[in-house]
């Protein structure tokens, strides 16, 4: 491999508040994902119904406090990185944003990989393929950098108004019945292929039939345009310095945590009430108000916890409590692998087994639990080495350069 002169990000280089705010985010997802690693989350509402209640308030709580929030600090903090680099590249000759074009070439194939082979419920290839959309904003003023985020958060809204509307319009009344039947067949038919599958099974049938939906379920959320607006907040926050100077941008900080936190809180057990899913099928008033609620306390909350986390890391050095997941976010496409690794092998066929048998409550408990050996591990890793495995990998295929694994 060829030396060339835009390599990567040096430790003494790195934002550590970015680092911590980036493993909070990658626990969170985490937590999230359980309710669907464990298929607790693809649970029919009637089946739901029927399960312990402590179950129904742990995942009205994941609901309120986490579901779409930490994914959404995961893309801001994607789109202040794509402006660090660019600005980065641009100061070196890189004007055209070749090496980051690569970097998300690499991450689209990663990400497709993990889709198939392991999980379908993969982010990876969605960020890769929202950084292409990315560029064509670099050039974008502040002003309308704060435009178009306003406008693609709106989006959902208006097209689950249509959707509402036509549903309305021409679905007969006896459709949602046959809906609920097919619901009811098809977890009953998803708890046994995930769970009494081989490998060989899973990656041809269940996996291809998941991808099916999940790539179908982002385009019904309109998850696209929500991931794209934390981008280009991400990419207003660069512009105006807020983590290169805190300092400086204290009081906007602050006003962000109090308004981000409140907004936030109540919009989410609003919508967490009333519909509980970003884009809840089939359409209805409540769930219209759900997602209108979504647009406006998702963002709000997850702005709010990033900015709490950037006051509590003003105070010179990182508190104690949050520098551990400083580790777990400098190694975040590591642990993000690895939390599906162990998960698939806790829940599918070819592991344990366990897929339908969780409630929200012990799902919830086993991913504090894979988060917990994540901060230690992370940081045992790091002391013998400058980057995780994967980063490692990822980096030398970006800059095409050798690096050297261990530390000096």
């Amino acid at each position: 491999m060829s030396t060339i002169s835009n390599g990567p990000i040096e430790s003494a280089e790195r934002i550590q508040v970015l680092d911590v705010l980036r493993g909070i985010a990658v626990g969170g997802i985490l937590v999230g994902n359980m309710q669907w690693f464990s298929g607790y989350g693809m649970m029919p509402p009637k089946l739901l119904a029927a399960t312990p209640m402590y179950d129904q308030i742990t995942q009205f709580l994941v609901h309120v406090l986490v579901e779409g929030k930490f994914y959404s600090i995961f893309s801001f903090l994607f789109g202040f990185g794509f402006a660090m680099q660019i600005s980065r590249a641009a100061e070196r000759g890189d004007t055209r944003g070749t090496i980051f074009k690569r970097r998300l070439a690499w991450l689209l194939v990663i990400g497709l990989l993990h889709a198939y082979l392991l999980w379908a419920g993969d982010i990876l290839s969605i960020y890769a393929l929202m950084g292409f959309v990315l560029l064509l904003f670099r050039k974008t003023s502040d002003r309308s950098l704060l435009k178009w985020a306003a406008v693609l958060l709106i989006i959902p809204v208006v097209t689950y108004v249509l959707l509402f509307s036509l549903f309305a319009a021409f679905v007969p009344a006896n459709a949602l019945a046959e809906f609920e039947a097919g619901q009811t067949q098809f977890w009953h038919d998803s708890v046994q292929k995930a769970s009494q599958g081989t490998y060989l099974q899973i990656i041809t049938d269940f996996n291809l039939q998941y991808i099916v939906g999940r790539y179908a379920g982002l385009i019904f959320q309109m998850r696209l345009p929500k991931i794209l607006a934390m981008f280009l907040i991400g990419m207003y926050a660069y512009r105006r310095g807020i983590f290169q100077d805190p300092q400086a941008n204290r009081p906007f900080i602050r006003q962000v945590a109090v308004y981000g936190i409140s907004i936030g809180l109540a919009s989410n057990l609003i919508f967490s009430w009333l519909s509980g899913n970003e884009a809840p099928f089939p359409p209805s008033a409540a769930g219209l108000a759900g997602v209108a609620y979504y647009a406006v306390g998702v963002p709000a909350l997850a702005l709010g916890i990033a900015a709490a986390v950037m006051i509590l890391c003003q105070g010179g050095a990182v508190p104690k409590m949050l520098s551990a997941f400083a580790a777990v976010g400098r190694m975040a496409l590591t642990n993000y692998l690895m939390q599906t690794i162990i998960s698939v092998l806790i829940f599918y066929g070819y592991g344990l087994g366990k897929f339908g048998s969780f409630g929200a409550l012990e799902a919830t408990t086993t991913a504090f639990g894979i988060v917990t050996f994540q901060l230690i591990a992370s940081s045992m890793w790091l002391r013998y080495f400058s980057y995780g495995p994967m980063e490692w990998i990822w980096r030398q295929l970006t800059y095409w350069q050798r690096l050297e694994l261990r530390r000096p």
